[in-house]
Formats: C-alpha cells, sequence, structure tokens
C-alpha cells in the first residue's frame, strides 16, 4: 500500500507522540549542546519557543545567556505566529504553555538571526515534522535567508526521513544530546 505525504505524517506524528516525554537529564545534556553552540556565536536577535508540557524546555538556555535578544511566538486564536520580546508581559494559552500577551509589541521576523524550532521528529537532511497546523513552518519560511533554522531535539526522535511538502522548511543546523550537526 502507498501512503500520501500527509498520511505519511500522521503516522510519524502518531508515533512520536508514544514516545516519553524528555527526562531531567536529556534536557540538560540538550541544554548544554545548545548553550555550548549559541555562546560563541553571540548572535542577534534569537526566537525560542515556549515549551508546551512534554516539551524540551530551552529555558535554562535563555537564563544563562541573557545578554542575547531572546524573541519568541505568540499563537494568536486567528492568523499566522507572531514574534515578541521573551521577557514580553505572559498570558497562559490554551494548551497550557505560556506566551506573550496580545499587546506585546510585535518583532519583525525579519530581525531574527537564529531560529531554535522544536519538532515531533527531525531527519538528518534538516526535514522537521511540526504539530501539522504549519504555524512553524510559515514563520521560518519568511525570515531572512541568512538566518539560521536550527531543530532542537531529542536523538531518539530523529528519523530516516520525513516526508516533505512543498511548505515544509528545512533545518540549517541540528542540535541534539549528543551535538551538532550542519545541513549541507
Amino acid at each position: 500500500m502507498s501512503w500520501s505525504t500527509p498520511e505519511m505524517k500522521a503516522r510519524l506524528r502518531a508515533e512520536a507522540r508514544r514516545m516519553p516525554p524528555p527526562t531531567a537529564a536529556e534536557s540538560d545534556r540538550v541544554c548544554r549542546q545548545v548553550l555550548g553552540w549559541l555562546a560563541p556565536r553571540r548572535p542577534g536577535p534569537t526566537l525560542v519557543w515556549m515549551a508546551i508540557p512534554g516539551e524540551l524546555d530551552l529555558e535554562p538556555v535563555v537564563a544563562r545567556l541573557s545578554d542575547i535578544e531572546w524573541l519568541t511566538t505568540r499563537t494568536p486564536a486567528v492568523g499566522p505566529l507572531t514574534v515578541h520580546s521573551y521577557h514580553s508581559p505572559l498570558e497562559l494559552h490554551r494548551f497550557g504553555f505560556t506566551q506573550p500577551v496580545a499587546s506585546a509589541p510585535e518583532v519583525s521576523p525579519n530581525r531574527i538571526d537564529v531560529a531554535l524550532a522544536p519538532g515531533l521528529a527531525f531527519d538528518t537532511r534538516g526535514g522537521r515534522l511540526g504539530r501539522g497546523k504549519s504555524y512553524y513552518d510559515r514563520l521560518l519560511a519568511g525570515l531572512s535567508a541568512n538566518a539560521l533554522r536550527v531543530g532542537v531535539t531529542l536523538e531518539r526522535l530523529m528519523t530516516e526521513t520525513v516526508p516533505t511538502e512543498s511548505h515544509d522548511v528545512s533545518m540549517t543546523h541540528l542540535i541534539t544530546e549528543n551535538g551538532v550537526r550542519e545541513m549541507a
């Protein structure tokens, strides 16, 4: 039987959701790898996500590299993700994560130098499987051509191939608890 790309993605999402959440030790190891990669670069504005329950939480990285201009996203009820200062006043989203309040000033995505991106699965070519709404893909596609798109994940969430469609955006780098990979 031949599966369509959306069907293959749905199957891979179901597999990823059955995986246990990151342990404290795994999260710590990933954060150390992100710190080791970001610290010497001292990038300009850097996008990081506000973790939902069960996701890797990069808050320790933000706390340690306080001289970086950290940005994060807001998921509005309608429309694309918006970008705001990580230090904006926050509110609780209905899915259990915090996000900037609607009145927080927006930041142009064109200013982002490095975008750290979550995902349910990644492959060794930089393919990323999101949650299925393409929010991050639309945001990542709108970044400047020089912006680094960095998938941050666990080795156990790496897969041979993430099925892709025309709107999917590949990562320039992947960071796991075992190190950093630069995509060709």
